[in-house]
């Protein structure tokens, strides 16, 4: 049975998520067996199934991981109300050329095209981040109605990120709209 805490239990997770890591920079999450993944991580197949019922579930994990690793590299989250232009700008602009600087390899390659595909649930994630790290700023106070706002608000500029390409030009209308959209949905937290 696997106990919290447990060295070995840490150890062994870890050893599969860098021999997935290791993987994933070099092959689609598609063509990963768990065979090749447990004599990478130097671990027997069985062991691999105590901690995931399948590759897609580690996959699911390592996005999520990123997702907060991507949310934890830059910090827009108290400027959301306080200065929603600088917020936008940050958000949508300033982070995207860093995050190169920030992922690894593998965690870039599990983001690709090719992979996010099999990714149950990666907007998700994604949208959580964000909006977990806007709360613990002390931007707004948690609640079912500024969750609802924050996911509007999330899923669009997450949609604008990945159909176009952030440029000056997209920064120049972009940031003055969505600061707008930012002031009329949160009037109270100003």
């Amino acid at each position: 049975m696997e106990r919290r805490g447990d060295i070995r239990v840490t150890k062994t997770v870890r050893a599969i998520k860098g021999a997935f890591g290791e993987l994933i920079a070099v092959k689609p999450v598609d063509r990963i067996t768990v065979t090749e993944l447990a004599a990478r991580a130097e671990i027997n197949k069985g062991t691999f199934y105590l901690h995931y019922p399948d590759i897609y579930a580690l996959y699911d994990e390592a996005v999520a991981e990123t997702a907060g690793k991507i949310a934890d590299s830059f910090d827009p989250y108290p400027l959301l109300v306080r200065d929603p232009e600088a917020f936008v700008r940050t958000f949508l602009f300033a982070q995207v050329g860093s995050m190169r600087s920030v992922l690894t390899r593998g965690e870039l390659a599990l983001l690709s095209s090719g992979n996010i595909r099999f990714a149950s649930h990666y907007p998700r994630c994604f949208i959580d981040a964000f909006k977990d790290r806007i709360y613990a700023a002390g931007a707004l106070a948690p609640g079912p109605e500024n969750d609802r706002k924050l996911e509007f608000l999330l899923t669009g500029m997450l949609s604008v990120l990945v159909r176009y390409p952030p440029s000056a030009r997209e920064e120049a209308c972009l940031v003055p709209f969505l600061a707008s959209v930012i002031r009329a949905a949160f009037p109270a937290a100003r």
